[in-house]
């Protein structure tokens, strides 16, 4: 075998090189992007990789991690939920309102429960059994609930 067969051309070298950053992106998502911001924002502010910090970062996001895990699950089976946020609102208000009556105070969170499984159970119902496209039906519910 000559030389010349057994060297890659600095073409095949670039082709095989963007293959591999590829298969390395889809096996590891977006991890290596929030390792390189978690390191970014430790050297702009040297407290930001600090478990009080860590927690409180954790709480804020902790409602959006719960819709997004969900909306994850809709998006994969090829829905779409638009009123996620509305419904999310109207939970919460339903929460607050329930926990300021006395008698009441730790049923806030069971009826918050419960009034995004009937939003949920209806949007569900209307897509699934009367087979209405789940982008009108959650546009409606998003318009309904506000």
């Amino acid at each position: 075998m000559t030389h010349k067969a057994t060297e890659m051309s600095a073409g095949d070298q670039a082709v095989g090189r963007s293959r591999r950053l590829r298969t390395a992106f889809a096996a590891l998502g977006m991890l290596p992007v929030l390792i390189l911001l978690a390191a970014g924002f430790q050297i702009m502010n040297p407290r930001f990789l600090t478990e009080t910090n860590l927690l409180i970062v954790t709480q804020q996001s902790s409602i959006n991690i719960v819709l997004a895990a969900g909306m994850t699950f809709v998006i994969l089976t090829g829905g779409i939920d638009l009123s996620v946020g509305s419904i999310l609102a109207a939970s919460a208000m339903v929460a607050v309102m329930v926990s300021l009556v006395p008698e009441w105070g730790m049923l806030g969170v069971p009826a918050a429960i419960l009034v995004g499984l009937g939003f949920g159970v209806i949007n569900g119902l209307l897509v699934a059994y009367i087979k209405l496209p789940p982008f009108i039906v959650t546009l409606g519910s998003l318009t309904a609930v506000r």
